[in-house]
């Protein structure tokens, strides 16, 4: 769980993401917002070994990995396992896509490529949500 005595901005983010170009602009957007990435995964198997070392408070979940990995289903056993608030991000925001993510009760969800703003807001909002902050 987060320490509720840090600010919000220096809460482990964790960046879930297997195109190297998106993770990268992720990590730096993190950075020049204020908040500490305390990790890049490309596969789900590190993004659950990394949540397990470095429990972060939300994690940046691209929906589509690559590898067969699925995004939904690593949100679901992150928010279980850690209780990390899950912020999904995705090229298709189609309906159904969505609809399918939902199951995981994501805290919010960015359409690639997401702008800064966007990015600063869907934070907010998902630590806003988290029950120790």
């Amino acid at each position: 769980m987060p320490d509720p005595t840090e600010p919000f901005e220096k809460l482990p983010v964790l960046v879930v993401e297997d195109e190297y170009l998106v993770a990268l602009y992720l990590e730096d957007a993190l950075d020049d917002l204020g908040y500490r990435c305390c990790g890049v995964a490309g596969t789900a198997e590190e993004a659950l070994s990394m949540a397990e070392s470095e429990r972060p408070a939300i994690a940046l979940v691209d929906i589509g990995l690559r590898g067969g990995g699925d995004g939904i289903a690593l949100a679901s056993g992150l928010r279980d396992r850690f209780g990390v608030a899950v912020i999904f991000l995705s090229g298709s925001s189609d309906p159904e896509t969505r609809r399918r993510a939902e199951v995981a009760q994501p805290r919010g969800f960015l359409s690639k490529p997401c702008m800064d703003d966007e990015l600063a807001a869907a934070l907010r909002s998902a630590l806003a949500a988290l029950p120790s902050v």
